[in-house]
Formats: C-alpha cells, structure tokens, sequence
C-alpha cells in the first residue's frame, strides 16, 4: 500500500470560523500567537522578512507584520477550498491546495489563476524572481516563470523510476518544493524521492531515487552548501541531514517515530521539526535531537514551521487554527 502522511482530511476540510488573535504564554519555550476553534486548521506558513502569511482549511488566510507575534485574518472570496501550502518571495506570494487550487494575492487581494490541473496541491516554492514550483498528488510538478501567473507541467520522468512490483511508484506525491534565489529548485515527497533542477524545473536530476521501502518525505529545509546543514524529515520518524546543500543526505536517529512534517533551522544550530504529536528540537545543528514535552506538542500535531533570522523566532501553525511561537 501507499505510504501516506496521516492527516485527517475530514477535519482539514472545516471551514474555519473566526479566529480569535491573541498572545499567551504557554511555558518557557512555546507561546501561544493565534488560536481558531477546535476544528479548524492551519496547514501552510511563509515568510518574508517579517512578513507572514498562514493557510488553512476553507480558505483560510492570516497575516502578520511584526515577524510572526501578531496575526490578522484576511477576507478573501476566492475559494473556500482548503489551502494547503503557501510561499512568499520579495512581491510573490502564492497559496495552493484543494482540486488543483492555486492563488496569488496582489494589489487587489488574493485571486485565483488557472493550474491546469485537478490534482490536490501539496507544496509551493517561489523566489524573488518569480520562478515558481508547486508539487502535488500522483507525481503533479507545475512550473511557473512569471510569479504565478501561467503554469506548465514540470513533472521529471517518474516512469524511469517506477517498480513495476509496486503500486504507484510511477507517480510519487509531491509533499515539498524548494525554489532558491539562483533558481535551482528541490522537490521531495512519496517514497522518499529528492529530486533536483538548476533550472527552475525545467530539467530534473536524481539526488534520491524512488525506493518503495523509504518513508515519505513531507518538508525540506535546504541551504548552500558551505551555509549549514540542510534537513528532510517525513513518515516514521524519517530525518536527513546534507552538509553540502542536498546534493547527499545521511539518517539521523530521532526519539520519534511519529509523522514528522515541518522543519526549520537558524543560523546559530538551532532546528525545530514539527510533527504529529511530536516535536523536536537540536541546539547543534542536527548532531543530536530532544523531544519537546511542552504544551501540546505531544498530543496534537503542528505542521508548516519556518525560522526568522532576525530575531531568533520560530514560528509554526497546526490544530485548531493555532500559531505558535518556538523559543525566540
């Protein structure tokens, strides 16, 4: 059977109802930024600087200004479908989902474009130059050179991998899309696949092949080589770490063998990976990990996380519409 990362999508489909922005105090590490009502949820986050951007199930969208510690909802009539993933670059800001759903928000807010598919969007990348790549359901990879606007299918050649003895290989979901500044991009997902462009998706090569034995791989944390260490987690507890910016990657052992789905780093070792029900935490850089045994992080789950620079914040969203802060 197909490895698949367990979110209930029956509860990713709520809408959500009014969230209620507040700054709370959890513990020494986690603080509490937004909160929704028990079945919402948030699935994607992205940042620019202190600009931040979080969706959700029903079309959800939240922002900040002030690097993640307060957060607004946004009217936006342009779907109510899930949104899944979200990615901001510079003025690029693009939130996919639900049946193929993409959205860019501009000067006139958030509007839907045309993706050409009906696939459930998974995963978005986009740099400040506009090249765009989104992943998604049975081996979807879409390519966008204009910010968003026009989409090409950019899927690499899945069949060449495929294992005849294995049901879907021939079609991996695409869980994670990194587009870097120079516009190379990484992609990973089912069946532990890392793919990789130098040429905004235009042309694919190997980093780690289909393996049916291997977890799936559900979010990346990719930066140049000689910056630090890159990291992909996924399915059972999966964590991968390259010292030379994902061009290989060694396991590491975890104290989980829970769904990891989030990873992000900072420049002083800090790593934090959410997941469900798990939560993990390095202060060196990926050598050793902790469980974090704080608030709710061990009962509930927290997907998308991303690292501000500047003031050594984390913030990640999950459950209930929640958004938290980790450490900072």
């Amino acid at each position: 059977m197909r490895r698949k990362i367990c979110l209930t999508l029956a509860s990713a489909l709520c809408l959500m109802a009014a969230m209620q922005v507040r700054s709370e105090s959890k513990s020494p590490l986690i603080a509490l930024r937004a909160e929704g009502i028990a079945h919402s949820a948030l699935f994607g986050l992205a940042f620019d600087r202190d600009r931040g951007v979080a969706v959700g199930a029903g079309g959800a969208v939240l922002s900040s200004t002030d690097g993640g510690l307060s957060w607004r909802r946004e009217a936006q009539s342009a779907t109510e479908l899930a949104l899944l993933a979200v990615a901001r670059s510079g003025t690029h800001t693009i939130a996919v989902g639900q049946m193929g759903t993409i959205l860019l928000q501009g000067p006139q807010g958030w509007q839907r474009v045309d993706s050409g598919v009906p696939a459930r969007l998974l995963s978005i990348g986009v740099n400040a130059n506009g090249i765009a790549v989104a992943g998604g359901q049975f081996g979807t990879v879409l390519r966008s050179s204009d910010g968003g606007n026009s989409w090409t299918s950019a899927a690499p050649d899945w069949s060449a991998m495929a294992s005849a003895d294995h049901f879907g290989t021939g079609e991996p979901t695409i869980y994670a899309a990194v587009v870097e500044n120079s516009g190379r991009v990484t992609i990973a997902g089912e069946f532990g696949v890392i793919m990789r462009s130098e040429d905004g998706g235009k042309s694919w090569r190997t980093i780690r092949p289909v393996d049916p034995a291997a977890p799936t791989l559900s979010a990346l944390y990719i930066t140049a080589a000689g910056s630090g260490n890159s990291y992909a987690v996924g399915q059972s507890g999966e964590l991968l770490v390259s010292g030379d910016g994902g061009e290989t990657w060694q396991r590491r052992p975890t104290p989980t063998d829970h769904n990891l789905l989030g990873v992000a780093a900072l420049p002083d070792g800090q790593v934090v990976v959410t997941g469900m029900r798990a939560m993990l935490r390095s202060t060196d850089a990926g050598a050793s990990w902790q469980l974090v045994r704080e608030g709710d992080s061990t009962t509930d789950w927290y997907q998308a996380v991303r690292a501000l620079d500047g003031g050594g914040r984390v913030i990640a969203v999950g459950h209930s519409g929640r958004i938290i802060q980790i450490g900072g």
